[in-house]
């Protein structure tokens, strides 16, 4: 592809070594990104060994290659799990796109953000010098927080080849519903009963009408919620019997056997058409207020798409139903807005995955940082719309 050089690594000092050659020749270095033409892109694929598993203390250590789904594989059959991977919706990113990607944790609503379950890391920067930080332990992580400082999302800061995670007991007993609704206020009306119980869902998933129909391969009508509980099954079964009190008065359809997630490791370079995971932030009561405005985008752009996400924790992802392009810059561009007048939050991926430079307030700092490490800019190089 394009004069792309791949390197297959499997050991730390290659790691090293392969940034302090491509330094000393000025050469552009990608990993977890689309290669730069003439470049090397780096492979972990077969650096998957898992180098400790503790379940005395609850961690493991792993290299960058181990993949989710074989991880929670290794973990379930000593009882335990490692909770960002408890889901097949990212279970084919390995564990160093995983923390690249920003540690994202389907579970935060009841578990807490996935930053947490990473303990430590020991980070090559691109100009071949090691970074071990955090530990063992919660207590070694106090202070300044390097563990997820060099991970953070797409920040291209260094590269992870070693991560400390932190596991967590298998539940006793977990139940799930599938359940779809006949618009988006009433589905946010029952999440906002579930966020007034005392004990959250482990996890809950929401896909309006096009997103659903895409990702699971059929004509979905409404709105489907997918969720689950987990924990003493006695506890579950009590929190099962007043949630389907609350679904009895509900205008909606529970399914017969309950669906699956999909698994959206890679979905925004599966197809065609334009995905954007871990954008934007909102607060739970305005999310069908952005929906009217993603529906009046759409129209004015005579574009398709459709949302999907973490309804009860507010990430509300993008579908849009044709390619990346230029004039996908303005409409996400629109919809930042949008999310900001509604009291929300735009997260600059798209700026950092498909323009020319990282965005917001912190985005110098960044770059300072970036260059002290990385002399030539060699490292995940930007180099616009892609």
């Amino acid at each position: 592809m394009d004069g792309v050089t791949v390197k297959k690594v499997t050991a730390q000092e290659e790691l090293q070594e392969v940034f302090r050659q491509a330094q000393a020749a000025q050469t552009p270095v990608s990993a977890y990104r689309k290669p730069v033409p003439g470049g090397i892109s780096l492979d972990f694929g077969a650096w998957q060994d898992i180098e400790v598993f503790d379940t005395d203390n609850l961690m493991a250590i792993v290299p960058p290659g181990t993949i989710l789904k074989d991880l929670n594989a290794v973990a379930a059959a000593k009882g335990l799990r490692f909770m960002p991977a408890d889901t097949p919706l990212a279970a084919s990113l390995s564990v160093g796109e995983w923390a690249y990607r920003g540690c994202p944790n389907l579970a935060a609503w009841k578990y807490g953000a996935g930053k947490h379950f990473l303990l430590g890391a020991t980070y090559v920067f691109p100009n071949g010098d090691l970074a071990p930080v955090g530990g063992k332990c919660i207590k070694n992580v106090t202070g300044y927080d390097f563990t997820r400082f060099f991970t953070g999302a797409y920040a291209d800061l260094a590269v992870g080849a070693r991560y400390i995670i932190k596991l967590m007991p298998q539940p006793e007993y977990r139940y799930r519903y599938d359940v779809t609704f006949a618009t988006l206020g009433q589905a946010a009306a029952f999440v906002g009963q579930l966020q007034s119980r005392s004990v959250p869902p482990a996890w809950l998933y929401w896909f309006d009408e096009a997103a659903g129909s895409r990702l699971f391969g059929g004509q979905q009508r409404g709105q489907r919620v997918l969720f689950e509980l987990d924990g003493n099954e006695a506890e579950v079964r009590g929190h099962v019997a007043a949630i389907d009190r609350l679904l009895a008065g509900a205008d909606c359809q529970k399914a017969a056997a309950p669906g699956d997630l999909p698994d959206l490791s890679y979905v925004e370079s599966r197809d065609d058409s334009f995905w954007l995971l871990d954008e934007f932030k909102l607060p739970c009561q305005e999310i069908g207020a952005f929906a009217d405005r993603f529906a009046a985008q759409l129209a004015d752009r005579q574009a398709g798409g459709g949302l999907f996400g973490q309804l009860a924790d507010g990430k509300v992802h993008v579908y849009l139903d044709r390619p990346l392009s230029a004039a996908t810059g303005p409409l996400i561009g629109a919809l930042q807005a949008d999310a900001r007048a509604l009291g929300g939050a735009a997260g600059g991926k798209f700026a950092r995955l498909y323009g020319s430079a990282a965005a917001g307030p912190l985005a110098g700092l960044e770059a300072a940082v970036r260059k002290s490490v990385d002399p030539g800019l060699i490292f995940n190089r930007r180099e616009g719309l892609q």
